[in-house]
């Protein structure tokens, strides 16, 4: 189930409960959650197997270890660069590196941690083994977004599908990488 958050109070915190109730896995997104007054409080009240916020990252840092312990188990963060001036020209002038150190504090958290790219032709296309490389060093999900065609993704990589349950993802990997690579499903 994922919850939308339209602004600071919509959802209220009574209305997330009751959407999330009886639900195995929660995603927290829409306008950034991490910035909602009351989001760990929120995390707490939340009796959902899985719980999982999806982020820009730039509040992850200072927040990830709140949340690991109030039972957020992992992270959802979106980026369409991991190169820092790219990435500055892209977000106003915000900067990669608070994102990198909520990517590392997650971990060190031990929350599960999704990286959904969206790669863009001619501006970061360039990039597409610099994120599968991640796998081979971290236990990250990449999941690529379909901002290109998967077909022009995929034709750098040798990937082999992996079984599981992974909702709307088909999920692959690397024969020696300890991460996985994903592409929404339907979406080619």
């Amino acid at each position: 189930m994922r919850i939308e958050f339209k602004d600071a109070t919509v959802p209220s915190k009574e209305e997330i409960l009751k959407q999330a109730e009886g639900q195995k896995r929660v995603v927290l997104a829409g306008k950034e959650p991490l910035k909602r007054t009351g989001i760990i409080d929120i995390v707490r009240k939340l009796q959902n197997e899985e719980i999982l916020i999806e982020t820009d990252g730039q509040e992850l840092s200072a927040m990830a270890e709140k949340l690991k312990k109030a039972g957020l188990t992992g992270v959802m963060i979106n980026v369409n660069t991991m190169r820092y001036t790219r990435y500055k020209r892209s977000h106003d002038g915000m900067q990669l590196e608070p994102v990198v150190e909520g990517i590392n504090k997650a971990v060190d958290q031990r929350l599960k941690v999704r990286l959904q790219v969206s790669l863009e032709k001619g501006f970061s296309d360039d990039e597409i083994l610099d994120f599968v490389q991640l796998t081979f060093q971290h236990d990250y999900e990449i999941v690529f977004l379909p901002t290109m065609p998967y077909e022009e993704i995929k034709a750098k990589l040798r990937l082999r599908p992996v079984e599981g349950d992974f909702g709307d993802v088909d999920m692959f990997k690397y024969a020696a990488a300890i991460g996985k690579i994903g592409f929404l499903k339907d979406c080619e």
